[in-house]
């Protein structure tokens, strides 16, 4: 790991923690295709580039240095890190929100050199199950606000930041592994967000019945299986507007037989109509 970052045990002092006012540079999400790979790159980082792997598996190469990543992991490269690659799983390709934050507000090349010597290129963080809705509304956030700042981006940054410096400081439970079961059922959800599918269908694939899937996923995933997959089937949703496909392609992309529904379901789960949303996006890439 370039720099020797996330090596340093020693917890750093409050005075550098109370100074913490982040800057939001850039939101985005990616999905990856089976077996995608980028092209080789030396993109060195000049802010704190936080990833949260929401689904699938890939890798990233730091300073041509593949470092694996999966579902529930957070990789941050730190100012001064090296990219010079990633890459999806031929199986299970990632779907991924990253930020690039200032933590401090601007560059701050002491503070950001002392933050970085506590922080691991990659930990795991499955276990704080408010992580997702945090980078969730986050993104959301800056494309709504055209990709500019707001107070809301920033608030949001400074509580994704109060999490994963939890994490970092030791204020948490050991990770647990996922049942093999909900990775079973969560992969079939997530390859088929453009299909009908019952909570039945999904447990059959597993081979559980439907109560016992559920308790799984409440468990591992803190919400029942119906729940999950009307969020990974929003989530998709959000992607492909913010792409540019219209509402209605959209709805039927991802599983939604009624374009109105969607639109009224996505207004209430997300805070704007579809059509506010893809022109937030519009505006951002404008721009």
């Amino acid at each position: 790991m370039g720099g020797g970052f996330g090596m340093e045990r020693e917890w750093p002092d409050a005075d550098l923690l109370s100074a913490i006012n982040p800057a939001v540079v850039q939101v985005g999400l990616h999905r990856a295709v089976r077996g995608w790979q980028s092209p080789p790159r030396h993109a060195v980082q000049t802010d704190f580039d936080i990833w949260y792997v929401a689904d699938g598996r890939g890798a990233v190469s730091v300073e041509s240095a593949w470092h694996e990543f999966e579902a529930g992991d957070v990789i941050t490269m730190p100012p001064g890190a090296i990219c010079t690659g990633e890459r999806g799983s031929q199986r299970d390709p990632f779907v991924v929100y990253f930020a690039h934050v200032l933590p401090f507000g601007r560059p701050d090349a002491e503070r950001d050199a002392v933050l970085a010597r506590h922080w691991p290129l990659r930990m795991s963080v499955r276990h704080r199950t408010g992580v997702l809705p945090v980078f969730e509304a986050l993104f959301e956030s800056w494309v709504l606000s055209g990709g500019r700042q707001s107070l809301q981006t920033r608030g949001l940054a400074l509580q994704l930041l109060g999490i994963l410096l939890g994490e970092l400081s030791g204020e948490t439970h050991p990770p647990v592994r996922m049942h093999r079961r909900v990775l079973a059922a969560r992969q079939l959800i997530e390859e088929n967000l453009a299909h009908p599918l019952s909570v039945r269908e999904i447990a059959e694939h597993a081979g559980l019945s439907v109560s016992h899937l559920s308790a799984l996923f409440n468990e591992h995933l803190g919400m029942p299986p119906n729940e999950y997959l009307l969020q990974a089937r929003l989530r998709e949703a959000r992607v492909l507007l913010a792409r540019g496909l219209s509402v209605k392609q959209t709805a039927h992309a991802t599983g939604f037989s009624s374009q109105h529904y969607f639109s009224r379901l996505f207004r209430q789960r997300v805070g704007v109509p579809p059509t506010a949303f893809a022109r937030g996006f519009t505006r951002d890439v404008a721009g």
